[in-house]
């Protein structure tokens, strides 16, 4: 008996001993693998011991941020960005991330101001140029998405996400030509991307090219089918102007921001 209580003693100091000898860093990483299985309260609780180990350590705030706006938490997720940014003004990154926490609050000047200080520090952040445009979107400043998404795409030319929004922004101020240029370059990218095939079948009809138009719709139709999607007649949100079809088309707005990667810098 006496010899089974030694060896649970020694266990539980091994296990004490293990758990005191984490760094902030190993918080930090372990922390980035639970987001990346989607337990967002246990990565804040893990951050939280990182930075009870190191208060001034930027990337944990950061990463923290990031676990709180996952799990929709945004007002604290902007005041987990803020202490990164106090920490370290020029964290871009950080900047982006607070950007895309205050566009899901509705907040969208200040998610522009957010996005505009991570193009300061870093012009060639194209996730940065990419959120901005999506925010100038929700605004419906069309034209200056347009610009801002040009400049994600002189960054990553082979951002298919960037050139549908692109084709949504020219379309949205009935530049429907441009519109379908935008989208045969997604398509040109990613042949199986079925909302691009859907705009650029509302951009034809649009001007009036109903063929190409219906050709284009079921080229979307045919690719929903195979992926298993579909294509709802109900709950319109879009009609094909004019179009001798009269179906109409759902389509996905631009609303996938970009950031957000947990930071894995040292200490």
């Amino acid at each position: 008996m006496r010899l089974i209580y030694l060896v649970f003693i020694l266990n539980l100091m091994l296990t004490t001993s293990a758990h005191c000898e984490q760094t902030a860093e190993d918080w930090n990483n372990k922390g980035n693998s639970l987001i990346a299985q989607s337990q967002y309260d246990e990565a804040i609780k893990a951050y939280d011991e990182a930075i009870r180990l190191d208060p001034d350590y930027a990337a944990a705030w950061n990463n923290k941020g990031i676990a709180l706006k996952k799990g929709g938490r945004y007002e604290e997720a902007v005041l987990a960005y803020n202490e990164a940014i106090g920490l370290d003004p020029d964290y871009a990154a950080a900047w982006n991330n607070k950007g895309i926490a205050l566009k899901s609050q509705g907040n969208y000047y200040e998610a522009i101001k957010a996005y505009d200080q991570a193009i300061r520090l870093d012009a060639n952040s194209t996730d940065a140029w990419y959120n901005k445009g999506n925010v100038l979107m929700s605004l419906n400043r069309y034209g200056e998405a347009v610009l801002t998404y040009d400049q994600a795409i002189s960054l990553d030319a082979n951002s298919s996400d960037a050139w549908y929004n692109k084709g949504n922004a020219l379309k949205s101020i009935g530049k429907y030509d441009e519109a379908i240029q935008a989208y045969d370059e997604v398509i040109r990218l990613d042949p199986s991307y079925a909302d691009a095939w859907k705009k650029k079948a509302a951009a034809l009809s649009a001007i009036g090219r109903y063929d190409e138009s219906n050709q284009a719709f079921n080229e979307a139709l045919n690719i929903s089918n195979r992926k298993g999607d579909s294509i709802s007649n109900g709950r319109r949100s879009e009609e094909l102007d004019g179009s001798s079809t009269g179906i109409s088309i759902r389509y996905k707005g631009p609303d996938s921001d970009r950031g957000e990667e947990p930071d894995s810098g040292a200490v």
